[in-house]
């Protein structure tokens, strides 16, 4: 027997645990398909006012300060592309980003369920619970307990569903798809 305060704390911390689980696996995600830019090209003026604005800040950031943001590039896949010209077929590379390939699959812990049987009974002024036997006469003996008032069953339920993307993620893929579509003729 079993303490019912402490299965249910146990069964809480079980499902935080599994939620930040899920938190760092739907991460993974930002590696799977992005990758850091380690130098950043020539950009426009804008770019490189931005570029030192970055650079400035780190030189007089201090301990409180939090660094500055990553910078993150698409992983691609360059794919031969077939074209119609007025000289006949050619081919043209397309830049693909892997994002725009794969389904994305992300799960989220908004109920989570979870089913049994439990024994129920008191102790002084504690309520154990147990798991229940499955046999004919622990289930007559647990019937006619629960007719006495010295015990019971009770039934657990907690639910686990998947999440709908995020609008960041989707509008980020959005964009790259819009930008796919307009390398790809026709």
């Amino acid at each position: 027997m079993i303490n019912l305060q402490e299965f249910v704390q146990t069964i809480h911390t079980a499902t935080a645990a599994a939620g930040e689980a899920l938190i760092q696996k739907n991460l993974g995600l930002i590696d799977q398909f992005f990758e850091p830019v380690e130098e950043e090209p020539e950009q426009s003026s804008s770019g490189n006012a931005r570029k030192a604005a970055i650079n400035s800040r780190t030189e007089t950031q201090t301990p409180n300060e939090e660094p500055p943001v990553q910078v993150m590039k698409p992983r691609m896949v360059a794919v031969q592309y077939p074209k119609t010209t007025k000289d006949g077929a050619s081919i043209q590379t397309v830049n693909v980003p892997l994002i725009t390939l794969v389904p994305l699959s992300q799960v989220e812990l908004k109920e989570m369920e979870f089913a049994t049987e439990l024994e129920l009974s008191v102790n002084g002024e504690d309520l154990q619970v147990s798991f229940p036997k499955r046999t004919a006469k622990s289930q007559d003996l647990a019937a006619e307990g629960a007719n006495l008032g010295n015990g019971g069953k009770a039934k657990l339920e907690v639910k686990i569903a998947a999440m709908e993307t995020p609008d960041g993620l989707r509008y980020l893929v959005d964009g790259y798809e819009r930008a796919l579509r307009s390398q790809i003729p026709g």
